[in-house]
């Protein structure tokens, strides 16, 4: 008998990531022949965003998602490893391989009744504004900044000077409308869902990067017939964990798109004064959480 297991996720549509999410979900019917089809967020509809998404499948209401890796951290504390600035970075990834990443994150949460299946390349973040530019620290003091997730996130804003505000992705444009934000943090796929309300864009390389992770339900995901549980986890890890330097390309190319169309994209002048205030990040996070510095540091092949 065919199964269909629904994934949901909060990545607001258009974004480039769909294309990898499709791809998954024809290589998992592919793969079982139809035995198994995933049905992503059915309907067209963000069903569950942020923390709702991972509380829906730890609660058993769908059996996957793809869930920014900021909300991990209620899974394990640990796990907040993954969000400190300046540390998950391409140049790292490609050195240690995504995949090493996926078995690191599994070995904190399958304790915990999940799996995880995968991951994605959500993005070297970018901070975007309706009318102000951002070149170095002083320009952030005071300033309230959309973050997708808690945590981590909310301390590396917090550390330069500004406000952190939590809003999700299918959301933040019309709060940023009504003034409740000054600027967001995004992904290229978000500044280009609000690029008419926030045309000018800030990069400061590595600060904050998203990952997002395929999170199964252990008991669901093992109780799949074997050659269900090997095309659903191999369709992950060749449809979207293995693609990083596609989904890396697929944000450049939208960039230089949104700016050949009149906005405005500016990498700040000198990463270093950025990269000593998020530093205290590090250190605090680091002081409660040494083994998992320890353990990213060897999946990501020592560095």
């Amino acid at each position: 008998m065919a199964a269909e297991a629904v994934l949901v996720h909060d990545i607001a549509p258009p974004h480039p990531r769909y294309a990898q999410l499709s791809r998954m979900q024809d290589e998992v019917a592919k793969r079982t022949h139809g035995a198994l089809t995933i049905a992503i967020n059915p309907g067209g509809k963000i069903l569950y965003p942020g923390q709702a998404s991972l509380d829906a499948v730890r609660n058993k209401r769908v059996p996957l998602t793809f869930v920014n890796s900021a909300f991990l951290q209620s899974v394990a504390p640990d796990l907040g490893v993954l969000n400190l600035p300046f540390t998950v970075t391409d140049e790292r990834i490609a050195k240690g391989g995504a995949q090493k990443l996926v078995y690191l994150v599994d070995g904190y949460v399958a304790p915990k009744g999940l799996r995880a299946l995968g991951v994605m390349r959500g993005a070297d973040t970018i901070l975007i504004f309706k009318d102000r530019e951002v070149q170095t620290l002083e320009d952030m003091k005071g300033l309230k900044i959309r973050v997708a997730g808690p945590g981590v996130y909310r301390d590396i804003v917090t550390s330069l000077g500004a406000t952190p505000v939590v809003f999700p992705a299918i959301e933040m444009g019309a709060a940023l409308a009504r003034g409740e934000m000054d600027g967001i943090i995004t992904s290229p796929g978000g500044w280009g869902k609000n690029v008419k309300d926030a045309p000018i864009a800030s990069h400061v390389p590595g600060l904050l990067f998203y990952t997002y992770f395929l999170i199964a339900d252990k008991a669901w995901f093992e109780a799949l017939p074997a050659g269900e549980r090997k095309a659903l986890a191999d369709s992950a890890r060749t449809a979207v964990t293995d693609k990083w330097d596609e989904m890396r390309d697929d944000d450049a190319r939208l960039v230089a798109e949104l700016v050949a169309a009149g906005a405005k994209y500016a990498v700040v002048p000198s990463v270093a004064p950025w990269r000593e205030r998020a530093a205290l990040v590090t250190r605090d996070f680091a002081a409660g959480h040494p083994d998992a510095i320890l353990r990213l540091k060897a999946a990501l092949g020592g560095n």
